[in-house]
This record gives structure tokens, C-alpha cells and sequence, in this order.
């Protein structure tokens, strides 16, 4: 048994996976979402072993040969299991999920009889014969037709989740404890690709099986690997708010907006603007489109396509916006001096540190600490 680069990189990769999950399961304070994340991992990790197996040579061991490891199916739903659990209000983990688990669960079942079968077996060549006689590769051919497919499927429910989640985080929300969950998009954008590389990789093999390569499976691992990575590191550094029913339920009818004359809207936009500088409603860490238009008089729908349309902006934007301002204000007010900086920002509105060092820096181009620095010495 000897190692090479693509078996250190792939190793290194398990071995941080698994890492990640230890620290997990240590600190996950019974969230399902982690739950379900270490899961993903775990998965990634197996798959990945799946090729050590063979270009380690482990395949001819006879206790390693058809070892079970047959979960090529199961990343599809545990991944749209873990979007759907941080973009549904109050998740919970319900019977009916299960049966998103079931067809992984059958090829695996297979895998095992066919591991239980030959294992009493120690000549090569008849486990082969006796593995052949359940099937074993027409049902892995089956298996891989199955998880294309599923990774489309899938796919496409993750991005509709995760679309409809930050539309109403961008339209009827500034709680800025909410994650924007731009990194969960990027994994889907990463996964997609890795989908993609399956479709090709099992069409190559099963309808040009003189052409099949070894270096394209490789390429295949090697972004499994980099998934695992950066899975890892955000599984150490995610943090998350889970939405209420009762959030979502409110803001829904709201999505809908009906068409308004320009009159309404100009007169709308006024009422916005001079509430939020007259009276700072911003300041309140969890102010929502309805509670927002409660206070003005306006209808929600109005009140969100004045903002889109006139303003060109999305509630969020412009309730940070004003936020960021006043912590602006503040920061050079002598009055404030017995604050830090997070206290001013938690007195304009915000509620997370990361997210006002990152609204800031987004808005003004500069961090807090450089900002206050910068005007420092121009004075």
C-alpha cells in the first residue's frame, strides 16, 4: 500500500471532516440544523473512503471487498433536510421526512446482504461470482442513475427554500440575528457542480465504457474533498436564528404586491422617509415590514413596493442603512465616548456583532475601528 498526492489530499480531507463533527457533537447544543450538518459531512466523508478503498488497494483485502458502503444516495436528502431545517420556521423532525431516507436506506440494505453474503468467503474471485449473483453492479448502476437524478431533484428544492428565505429576510425583516445565508447558497452553487460531474462521469461510463478514465473520478474526489473543507470550517463558525411561524405567517400576504399609482408611492416614500429620520424606528433591533407600516399608516404592500420601486432598495438595505448612519453619528459624539463599539451598535438597532462589523464595512467601505480612526485624524 502506497500513498500519493491524491490519496493525502482525500486523507487530509476525511480527517478534517471528521474533526469538524467531533467538535460538532461536542458544542451542537441539540440543534437539528448541526445535526443534520455533521450527518452531511459524515456522508462526504464515507463517499470519499469509498475511493481510498480502491486506490489503496483495499479493495483486494478480503474483509474490505464489498464493504457497504452504499450511500450514494443519501447526501441528496440529508442536504435539502438541512436547507429545509434553517428555511422553515420551526423545524421539526417529523416521521414523514423518513421517507426522503428510504431509497438510500434500500441500496444500503442491499450492500450489506451482499458485504454479510461474501464475507465468510476469502478467494477474491468467488466473492465476485457470489456478489454477482445479487446483482451487485447492475443494482450500483441503478444506484448511480438514481443519484443523478435525486441531485437535480433535490437541487432545485434547495434553491426554491433557500430563494423564498431571502426574500422575506431582504423584504420584511431587519433583525439582523437572522443569517443571510449567502455561504448555504454558495455550497448549493458548488454542490450543483458536483452533481454535474457525476451526470457526466456515470453517462461516460455506462454509455462509452471503453473510455472510462480514472482521472475523472479523481477530479470528481477531489471537489468532494474541497466540499468537505469548506463544510468544515463553516460547521465551526456558522451560527443561526431560527425564524417563527408566526414571523413568516405575517409577512407572507405581503409578497403579493398589488400595482399603486405613482401619487401613492411618491406620498408613501415621503411618510417613510421622515419617520425614519424624525422618529428612528430603525433603532428598534427587531422592526418588520408590518410593524413598520402599522406605525405609518400605510399597508404593507404599499409600504414594500415604495421601498423596491422608488427607493430601489429592499427593507432590509434601508433600515441598515439608516442604522449604520446613526452609528456614524454616534461614534464621533463625545456623548457616546462611554460605549464600545459594539454598545452603539446595539443601542442603533443591531443585534449581532458580526453582522454590523459586515453591514458597516458593506455600506461605508471602511471597518468600524477604521472609520472612528480615519475621522480621528482628519481632525
Amino acid at each position: 500500500m502506497s500513498f500519493n498526492w491524491f490519496d493525502l489530499i482525500v486523507l487530509f480531507g476525511i480527517m478534517q471532516g471528521i474533526i469538524s463533527c467531533m467538535v460538532l457533537i461536542f458544542n451542537r447544543a441539540n440543534e437539528l440544523h448541526k445535526t443534520l450538518l455533521i450527518a452531511i459531512i459524515l456522508v462526504l466523508c464515507i463517499l470519499s473512503f469509498k475511493i481510498e478503498i480502491h486506490t489503496l488497494q483495499l479493495w483486494d483485502k478480503p474483509f474490505l471487498r464489498y464493504f457497504p458502503l452504499g450511500i450514494d444516495l443519501l447526501i441528496q436528502p440529508i442536504l435539502f433536510l438541512y436547507v429545509y431545517s434553517l428555511t422553515k420556521p420551526n423545524f421539526e423532525f417529523k416521521v414523514k421526512l423518513l421517507f426522503h431516507l428510504l431509497p438510500p436506506a434500500l441500496f444500503f440494505i442491499h450492500s450489506l446482504l451482499v458485504y454479510l453474503a461474501v464475507l465468510p468467503i476469502d478467494n477474491l474471485h468467488q466473492k465476485d461470482m457470489v456478489a454477482a449473483q445479487w446483482y451487485f453492479n447492475q443494482v450500483k448502476v441503478v444506484e448511480d442513475v438514481l443519484s443523478v437524478g435525486s441531485a437535480f431533484i433535490y437541487g432545485y428544492l434547495c434553491f426554491i427554500y433557500l430563494k423564498k428565505y431571502q426574500h422575506w429576510l431582504h423584504q420584511f425583516t431587519s433583525d439582523t440575528r437572522y443569517p443571510t445565508l449567502n455561504w448555504l447558497r454558495n455550497m448549493l452553487v458548488v454542490t450543483a457542480l458536483l452533481g454535474f460531474s457525476l451526470f457526466v462521469n456515470v453517462l461516460i461510463d455506462n454509455v462509452y465504457p471503453s473510455r472510462k478514465t480514472f482521472f475523472r473520478w479523481q477530479f470528481f474526489y477531489l471537489y468532494l474533498t474541497f466540499l468537505i473543507y469548506y463544510l468544515g470550517i463553516k460547521a465551526l463558525t456558522f451560527k443561526t436564528e431560527i425564524i417563527t411561524e408566526e414571523q413568516l405567517i405575517l409577512e407572507q400576504p405581503v409578497e403579493k404586491q398589488a400595482k399603486y399609482e405613482n401619487s401613492d408611492l411618491e406620498a408613501a416614500k415621503m411618510i417613510i422617509l421622515s419617520v425614519l429620520a424624525e422618529k428612528k424606528i430603525f433603532l428598534d433591533n427587531e422592526l418588520t415590514l408590518l410593524k413598520m407600516s402599522q406605525q405609518l399608516g400605510l399597508s404593507p404592500g404599499l409600504a414594500s413596493a415604495t421601498i423596491n420601486q422608488l427607493l430601489g432598495k429592499t427593507f432590509r438595505s434601508l433600515v441598515n442603512e439608516y442604522r449604520v448612519s446613526e452609528v456614524k453619528i454616534r461614534l464621533l459624539d463625545p456623548a457616546y465616548e462611554h460605549l464600545s463599539l459594539l454598545g452603539i451598535a446595539l443601542e442603533c438597532g443591531f443585534n449581532s456583532e458580526a453582522s454590523f462589523y459586515r453591514i458597516f464595512k458593506a455600506e461605508v467601505g471602511y471597518s468600524p475601528k477604521e472609520y472612528l480612526l480615519k475621522n480621528r485624524i482628519e481632525k
